[in-house]
């Protein structure tokens, strides 16, 4: 598929994020359900899919424009800082960039240098807004590794009446490399701008002369110094450089909706006095964290969250006390601290059992959360005698093709799409993660809050559970999607596994409302053990695992 075709596919699949159920279920189901292709792969035209998906969603995700500036149809290389002129966000056209103005003495900060040229840049902003200047772009006394000009803009974001302000800054360069030679509909709408004009004014941003430009249209430079007066005239601006920022500038304030709508960009407390880290063979760095009594029964969690210090339950210091329970929560590549390895999933039974073999534990038992659950069976089925026992907290697991009719919910056109093509299901769930991670703080935290279970609703939102949980996506979103996405894909393909080589006793907790498998589903799959045992619980969601961590993690 052409990669403008596919963004575009793209960006009318994710939505916003609280109408991504609806659209996406809704549309995806009418559409697979009337194309004979998804049941034959092998005849899947995803440029035909995609043009059928984009004439139904084409009218209902306005926002979508907005957040196609962070990924591949940007024409910018973009990195996104804090306050304090920390890097929080880069997208994909801007990895070199990144990579250019870090510090190479404090990882995950720009260079002394840089920040100087921010620092004098954001002033610039600051002087011009007390002026009544609208454009709060800069040009910042810095070019790019490639000799490009870099830009600064300031954004000043109020999530509430009473809220004080936060201040973000975009880095933004030019990608010339896109060379695209379309200008914002709404730009060109507000300017009247004509044909010509508008190729007159993208070869300018693009960095071409009035002569090179001349050359270009097969015209005089007279003729083009005449488009540039009526340019000028039609914007209200004095010269190349003032109507190159206010492009840039209108480009890049279709962004703004996401700040002023309450994204949360700030990296989590880190907590370093926690992390441990391990290095495995092949120089493989895991990143996990130890909870709870250090000669207490081991649990490995094989969590369904983003990080391993943020997928413990609040209160678990005296529940791991009580139940003499030693929790050891790793992070799987591309979450927390673990750096994405190419490949993953493949190859983590190998990583998982050499970290247990480094460090030296002898018996354990193995907890798997929802996604979790997949890595928890597929390492059960292999295990030594170590393993003592599984337990699965809302399991969703396909083992054969037949089964894929237990998923409920969201999962159930996702699964059918992943059976089609899980190149573009990867890279659809990649780009949703994305955009709910521009809107951690009101649009995500209101999807958790709609899926809780009845019966939990109160305890997890009396005890801050949300906030750790928002906390653990933004955990994750902050190092590799990469990992996270293509995990969603390889838990919901047919693993094909022995299941009746897992002989320990398994124990399945299921709340009635889950909304990612079915009760079948899940009797399904304990069917399938040899020693299982199902627990079912009235008014409960996927989050079961925090609603009832001391009860799962017990020895009953």
């Amino acid at each position: 598929m052409d990669n403008s075709r596919f963004s575009n596919l793209i960006y009318r699949i994710i939505g916003k994020p609280e109408r991504w159920h609806d659209d996406y279920i809704d549309v995806m189901h009418q559409i697979i359900d009337e194309t004979e292709s998804f049941e034959n792969p092998e005849k899947l035209s995803e440029l035909a899919i995609g043009d059928q998906i984009l004439s139904r969603l084409s009218d209902t995700n306005e926002a979508l424009t907005a957040f196609g500036t962070l990924l591949d149809k940007s024409r910018f290389k973009m990195i996104i800082l804090d306050d304090s002129f920390t890097p929080i966000y880069f997208n994909q056209n801007a990895e070199e960039l990144h990579s250019h103005v870090l510090s190479t003495a404090e990882p995950g900060k720009l260079s002394v240098g840089v920040i100087a040229k921010a620092r004098e840049a954001a002033e610039q902003n600051s002087s011009k807004a007390q002026a009544g200047n609208s454009s709060n772009l800069t040009a910042m006394d810095y070019r790019d590794q490639n000799g490009e000009q870099v830009y600064l803009r300031s954004i000043h974001n109020q999530t509430a009446p009473d809220a004080a302000p936060r201040t973000f800054y975009l880095m933004l360069v030019l990608d010339q490399s896109r060379n695209q030679n379309q200008l914002n509909p709404d730009f060109v709408q507000r300017h009247e701008l004509t044909d010509t004009e508008q190729r007159v004014l993208v070869s300018l941003i693009h960095g071409n002369s009035i002569k090179e430009i001349a050359e270009q249209m097969f015209v005089s430079e007279n003729t083009v110094k005449t488009h540039l007066k009526a340019l000028f005239r039609k914007t209200e601006t004095k010269s190349q450089a003032d109507i190159i920022r206010l492009v840039l500038t209108h480009e890049s304030q279709i962004l703004d909706s996401y700040f002023g709508s309450g994204s949360n960009f700030v990296p989590a407390d880190t907590e370093p006095s926690k992390d441990k880290f391990i290095t495995l063979q092949n120089k493989r760095k895991v990143a996990y964290r130890e909870y709870g009594p250090e000669n207490g029964d081991v649990i490995i969690v094989c969590h369904n969250g983003y990080g391993c210090r943020v997928t413990i339950p609040r209160g678990y210091d005296e529940i791991l006390e009580r139940q003499n329970k030693r929790v050891i929560i790793l992070d799987r590549p591309g979450y927390g601290r673990t750096p994405y390895i190419k490949g993953h999933p493949k190859g983590w039974n190998e990583l998982m059992s050499e970290f247990i073999d480094a460090l030296d534990i002898q018996s354990y038992e193995l907890l798997g959360t929802v996604f979790g659950s997949v890595f928890a069976l597929c390492f059960a089925e292999v295990a030594d005698e170590r393993l003592k026992k599984v337990s699965l907290a809302c399991p969703v697991f396909v083992n054969k093709k037949n089964e894929r009719q237990h998923l409920t919910g969201i999962l159930a056109p996702t699964s059918r799409l992943v059976k089609a093509s899980k190149r573009v299901a990867v890279e659809i769930y990649e780009l949703w993660l994305k955009s709910i991670a521009l809107n951690l703080s009101t649009h995500y935290r209101s999807m958790l809050e709609e899926s809780l279970g009845d019966a939990e609703k109160e305890p997890l939102l009396s005890n801050d559970t949300i906030e750790l949980m928002v906390e653990g996506f933004q955990e994750g979103s902050l190092q590799s999607l990469k990992g996270i996405s293509n995990e969603m894909v390889f838990c919901i393909s047919p693993r094909n596994i022995d299941l009746s080589a897992i002989k320990v006793p398994v124990n399945l907790w299921w709340g009635t409302q889950d909304n990612r498998i079915s009760l079948e589903g899940v009797e399904n799959l304990a069917n399938q053990l040899p020693n299982a045992k199902l627990i079912v619980r009235e008014g409960y969601s996927e989050h079961i695992y925090y609603s009832l961590f001391e009860e799962i993690i017990s020895s009953n």
